[in-house]
């Protein structure tokens, strides 16, 4: 035979009139998965809608979850460093409200890196910066709440918190399968000045 099946969205490099011209071989787009590649061929190398639709279920999006999360992880040395030099500056030193300090913030990239993942479709808005931050914010009320912190501490998490989950969302977007190029670089224009000022603030 003279025919090769290419997936189609694995081979967007290809131009299938150069293949044909150099090799002389025809180049057929199947199906998205490998998996409809028996049905495919058995319907004459006919797609049917579903074979050319992209699936991002919860599956998927969970199965991302240690890609957002494990690059996230290598902040955690930094953000120990931090907090106790911030412990000691201010002269409230090592003590046990540093241990909630700290799981303050690896509750923070837990809610962006796992929880942000497995319940985008049910979080308001369409920009996942904003999203992430929505759900920052709750982690951080509900932290502040639960550390009984004092104003200044609550206005500081609600500043800091909501913004590492919402870089972690924002981070999210290269990964799925309904942003374009040009909406995320917007949203980046848009978003990490916004980030970078509340960081800065809190």
């Amino acid at each position: 035979h003279q025919e090769v099946i290419l997936p189609q969205l694995g081979a967007p490099g290809v131009a299938a009139y150069e293949v044909k011209k150099r090799t002389g071989f025809k180049v057929t787009y199947g199906p998205v998965y490998a998996k409809d590649i028996l049905e495919f061929l058995a319907n004459g190398k006919q797609a049917t809608p579903e074979m050319r639709r992209v699936e991002f279920g919860i599956k998927n999006r969970v199965a991302l979850i240690p890609m957002e999360l494990i690059p996230a992880l290598k902040w955690v040395p930094l953000i120990v460093v931090l907090i106790v030099g911030i412990r000691l500056a201010d002269g409230s030193g090592l003590n046990i409200g540093m241990l909630g300090d700290l799981l303050s913030y690896l509750g923070t990239i837990g809610i962006g890196a796992i929880v942000f993942q497995i319940v985008l479709p049910w979080i308001p808005g369409r920009s996942f910066a904003l999203k992430g931050w929505l759900l920052g914010t709750i982690w951080a009320l509900v932290v502040s709440l639960l550390l009984q912190l004092n104003t200044w501490m609550v206005i500081s998490n609600l500043l800091v918190l909501p913004t590492i989950a919402a870089y972690l969302a924002l981070n999210f977007t290269g990964s799925t399968t309904f942003t374009s190029l040009s909406g995320v670089q917007k949203e980046i224009r848009l978003a990490t000045p916004v980030m970078i000022a509340s960081a800065g603030l809190g």
